[in-house]
């Protein structure tokens, strides 16, 4: 029971940190994305609409974009996942699930292989980790047309198992419908091996966890305009907190 005491408190304490280390991750994403110079040709006059050859910030298809940035801001939840029984001693036993309910950040780039699809790379920041970086994914579009876009993407998860445990390098799939790099749904696959741990009456068995999640976000200046909303809410928050204490 000192254990899970333990672990309750260290749980209940750090959703402050927890919330400023997740939005600072989101504002760095930020600024490496609008620092990273473009070629001269990404940078056209009187071009709000991101109607250039390279470097749109807002994607489209040959012959509109060569190539394109991605911005996003997402929210997920798992819709069903693996448990496993975790043992805290004197009876008590617990089902410990490696996933919870995430907010994460993506910055990318992406060439339009021709005007139907279009490949490119996206790193992944938010909660979900003990450290900031909770993703790295190659990622293959299909164009449906020049507002609408169908993707698949793969590639490493960062996961620390959650619920104290000590999670791997695991790995994640999903699926995701785009309407003009502005919003999107997904359905995302995510598995993550899980260290065993034992020590006086404590007992986790680990193994490999499993979550299937859905999941809504922005792109482009909507994400933008979300990341900044989330940083005035993160700001209202501390200042309750730090006004309670």
């Amino acid at each position: 029971m000192r254990r899970f005491s333990k672990l309750t408190e260290r749980s209940v304490s750090m959703p402050g940190a927890m919330m400023m280390r997740t939005w600072t991750s989101g504002v760095l994403l930020i600024l490496t994305c609008w620092v990273l110079p473009g070629p001269a040709s990404a940078q056209a006059v009187g071009d709000p609409d991101g109607r250039q050859q390279t470097g749109c910030f807002r994607g489209r298809p040959l012959p509109a974009c060569k190539t394109f940035w991605i911005f996003e801001m997402q929210g997920s939840a798992p819709v069903v996942q693996t448990t496993r029984p975790v043992d805290f001693g004197g009876g008590f036993t617990f089902e410990s699930k490696a996933f919870a309910s995430v907010l994460e950040w993506n910055v990318g780039h992406m060439v339009n292989l021709d005007s139907t699809y279009a490949i490119g790379v996206v790193v992944t920041a938010g909660t979900g980790s003990g450290d900031a970086l909770t993703g790295l994914k190659l990622r293959v579009r299909r164009w449906l047309s020049s507002d609408l876009s169908l993707e698949a993407e793969g590639g490493a998860l960062w996961n620390d198992g959650n619920g104290g445990a000590i999670g791997t390098v695991g790995a994640t799939t999903g699926l995701r419908l785009n309407i003009r790099d502005q919003g999107s749904f997904y359905l995302r696959w995510d598995m993550v091996p899980v260290t065993g741990q034992s020590f006086d009456s404590y007992f986790d068995p680990g193994g490999t966890q499993q979550a299937l999640s859905v999941g809504v976000g922005t792109g482009s200046v909507p994400a933008l305009i979300s990341t900044g909303a989330a940083g005035v809410v993160l700001a209202v928050f501390l200042t309750l907190l730090v006004g309670w204490d």
